[in-house]
């Protein structure tokens, strides 16, 4: 999975066009997450399912790197999401996703010269929709069945609306909910399909 990353960080620096060319700013941002999915898992080349399962999980982070793009009020983004733990045990889940938002009234941090000659910076509330391409390696291991017990690789797409809400001068707090699902799996022993809400609460915090 891992060999991902830089491609998605060549993805992210050729979407950010130079900033004498376009107002830019990047910043970070954390969230806390918390997901309910159903996972329909299948023999490794049968269509047939064979076993479903509900994942829930309270313990996930994700670590996003933005770059605002104000004139076109929209945020290109790299982010990194880990699940520790769920309903069925340890469930390690990491996700690298390469991803684009854009915000109705404003992204929040774009600095103006006012009427006065005096500068400003735009600060308020800010609805976003967003949509991210992410892959990401799940392990699952039920312990109510030993037979239930495996790894697999997913590209997924994750859909969400987004709010942002300021908290101080700099620094904003960050409302998400979205349904992921997965376009395609590689398993060894289950090919796996996944959908299900996702829902987070962040901070992100500016020196613009």
């Amino acid at each position: 999975m891992y060999r991902f990353i830089p491609f998605i960080v060549i993805c992210l620096f050729a979407l950010s066009p130079p900033a004498h060319a376009i107002k830019t700013a990047a910043s970070f941002d954390l969230s806390w997450a918390t997901t309910s999915l159903t996972l329909d898992a299948s023999d490794a080349g049968s269509s047939s399912v064979s076993k479903t399962r509900s994942l829930s999980s309270l313990s996930g982070l994700e670590l996003a790197y933005d770059v605002a793009l104000f004139d076109y009020r929209t945020v290109v983004s790299a982010s990194f999401t880990q699940f520790m733990s769920s309903n069925l045990g340890s469930t390690p889940f990491n996700r690298v996703a390469l991803g684009i938002s854009y915000h109705f009234i404003r992204v929040n941090g774009q600095r103006v010269v006012l009427d006065n000659e005096v500068e400003g910076k735009v600060w308020g509330i800010s609805p976003a929709l967003e949509l991210s391409l992410g892959v990401n390696k799940l392990s699952i291991k039920d312990p109510s069945d030993p037979n239930f017990d495996f790894t697999s690789s997913l590209v997924d797409l994750l859909p969400r609306v987004l709010v942002e809400i300021p908290l101080s001068s700099n620094s904003l707090l960050l409302l998400r909910g979205g349904y992921y699902t997965t376009l395609s799996t590689n398993g060894q022993f289950y090919d796996v399909r996944a959908h299900g809400l996702v829902m987070s609460l962040g901070l992100k915090l500016t020196t613009l």
